[in-house]
């Protein structure tokens, strides 16, 4: 009896990696972009499952996203994670809803002036509505022309200032953030040239717009310019910068400060006097003038020059080491050495010594004595060369230190001048130095990531723009999550307000990109007819950064 076996039916299990991605999307959504990008960008009729909200953040959880399974194109990425994202949007998801008409058309979108301010508008007060986070202090960047471009295999590259390719930016922008969160409030792209007075006012108008009315502290790079300074005074606005060096205030003597009609500046946390009236730092006032949007400005600038002992050190050691390099170069002129000539008169010497000092930038710090030696020899007749006397000249130089020129250069090492219109007491001495060393934020933190678009994919002034508001969408999610865990560890009284460190620890370094690093390799299995979907369960770090973050445990429980 011939027995027949049937042929089984073949099973296949794909498992998808889930990754960050139901927490990037859950957060987006907390913020408000779905919805209020689609309030104000209308969703065209071919655009099928997604709409203009839901397809900036599909794609911003692309670029964002730290999975190391990433692909270089968001549609094979839409396409091997199409059940995550249907469970995470809500709605069926194919790779021709990520296509790149799809995403110029959203660019385009994004490019429109009126409906751009309108987003922002919304997302800053829905931020402030849903957390009440107090804004004091404003930093603003200027990104200048050619900042950044697109990489031939579509990485996003910023500070390539020396680059100039197709996908380079050619327009400056200023980018407002939320110090010290660095949380994106307004940017702004400026319509004229880069020094034009009503740009800078129209900027200091559209950030007044969308805060609420109070008096706020500008700070950061973009004050060096003067029409900044004045529409923020003019906005009755406080503003401290770090302003460039003066070459007559660096070279003047630290104790003629008197005669130019200047007082000792006493920060107000400082406890200890100095040690001298001028140790610490002099303060004095600039009258200031500036034409802005048909009305002039005046007003009396505060200048403050402080002495920054970090930066005083680094420069002394620097100082120092190029004195020792250049003292070594000096004897060196004078050496026997094969294949090297040596200078034979104290003209030649006096002008290679002095190169050197320009070189390495020590002129007057070192004293140099010029020394020649003539010697007779006697040089005997040899054949038909009759007796003579040959006349040796030997050149030599003394190099010695000048310690008062020295110590001189030293004291005037690590002076930064400041400029600001608040108010004694304020600024602190903090305040102020923490400016040299602004923290690395803005766009740079994005450098690297995939965009998924080609150079030539982004070939007009519309499509450049709205790609940058795109990705400061990015950046105020990121920087909104790592405040929220920021602001919940003080509240748990893991850190303080008053310190950024505790337990040798810094709340600087609770980082989103670190945070979404512990959700790697989180895979996710679709259930296979009637059999549950399955999701790799959330470890006790995992539940820790979720907690940190406010965001409940089912966003990573699927079901279905």
């Amino acid at each position: 009896m011939l027995h027949t076996h049937k042929r089984p039916e073949m099973l296949m299990l794909t498992a998808e990696h889930s990754d960050d991605i139901p927490l990037l999307i859950a957060h987006m959504r907390r913020i408000g972009i779905p919805h209020i990008l689609d309030r104000h960008i209308p969703t065209h009729a071919y655009w099928g499952n997604l709409t203009s909200g839901w397809t900036a953040v599909v794609w911003l959880t692309y670029i964002l996203s730290c999975s190391d399974h990433k692909d270089r194109a968001i549609q094979r990425w839409v396409s091997s994670r199409s059940r995550t994202l249907h469970w995470c949007i809500g709605s069926e998801i194919t790779p021709i809803d990520v296509d790149i008409d799809r995403l110029h058309d959203l660019l385009v979108g994004l490019s429109c002036d009126h409906q751009w301010q309108a987003i922002e508008h919304d997302l800053n007060h829905h931020m402030l509505d849903t957390w009440a986070w107090a804004i004091e202090q404003i930093h603003v960047r200027i990104y200048e022309g050619r900042m950044w471009h697109i990489s031939p295999n579509g990485l996003f590259l910023v500070n390539q200032a020396h680059l100039w390719r197709a996908g380079v930016s050619r327009q400056p922008i200023a980018l407002a953030m939320l110090d010290p969160m660095n949380i994106p409030l307004v940017l702004y792209s400026f319509s004229h040239e880069r020094t034009h007075p009503a740009s800078f006012y129209n900027l200091v108008e559209q950030i007044s717009q969308n805060l609420p009315p109070q008096r706020y502290r500008f700070i950061g790079e973009a004050l060096t310019a003067v029409e900044f300074r004045g529409a923020i005074h003019q906005y009755n606005h406080e503003y401290l910068c770090l302003l460039p060096d003066p070459p007559s205030i660096l070279d003047a003597p630290l104790d003629d400060a008197r005669s130019a009609h200047r007082t000792p500046f006493s920060p107000a946390d400082d406890q200890d006097p100095p040690a001298s009236p001028f140790s610490d730092g002099i303060e004095w006032f600039t009258p200031m003038r500036v034409d802005l949007d048909g009305s002039t400005v005046v007003w009396n600038e505060r200048r403050i020059a402080i002495r920054a002992p970090n930066h005083a050190r680094i420069s002394e050691e620097a100082l120092r080491a190029r004195l020792t390099r250049a003292h070594a170069a000096l004897l060196a002129l004078g050496e026997r050495k094969r294949g090297r000539r040596r200078p034979r008169t104290i003209e030649a010497l006096r002008e290679a010594a002095n190169a050197i000092l320009d070189s390495y930038q020590v002129r007057g710090l070192l004293r140099l004595d010029f020394d020649e030696q003539i010697e007779e020899r006697a040089v005997r007749r040899y054949r038909g060369r009759p007796t003579s006397v040959r006349v040796e000249r030997n050149v030599r130089i003394n190099v010695s230190v000048d310690t008062d020129a020295l110590s001189r250069a030293v004291q005037s090492l690590g002076w930064q001048i400041f400029g600001s219109n608040i108010t004694p007491p304020e600024p602190t001495r903090d305040q102020m130095l923490s400016l040299t060393f602004p923290p690395a934020s803005g766009f740079e933190r994005l450098h690297g990531r995939p965009i998924s678009l080609a150079p030539h994919d982004v070939c007009s002034p519309e499509l450049e723009t709205g790609l940058i508001r795109l990705l400061s969408l990015g950046l105020r999610a990121l920087a909104s999550l790592e405040a929220i865990a920021r602001c919940r560890l003080i509240e748990e009284g893991v850190f303080t307000l008053s310190s950024n460190r505790d337990n040798g620890r810094s709340v600087s370094r609770i980082t989103s990109e670190r945070l979404l690093n512990a959700f790697r390799d989180m895979t996710f299995a679709p259930g296979f007819h009637h059999d549950p979907s399955s999701m790799t369960p959330l470890s006790p770090l995992q539940q820790r950064v979720l907690h940190l973050l406010a965001l409940p445990f089912e966003i990573y429980q699927f079901q279905g």
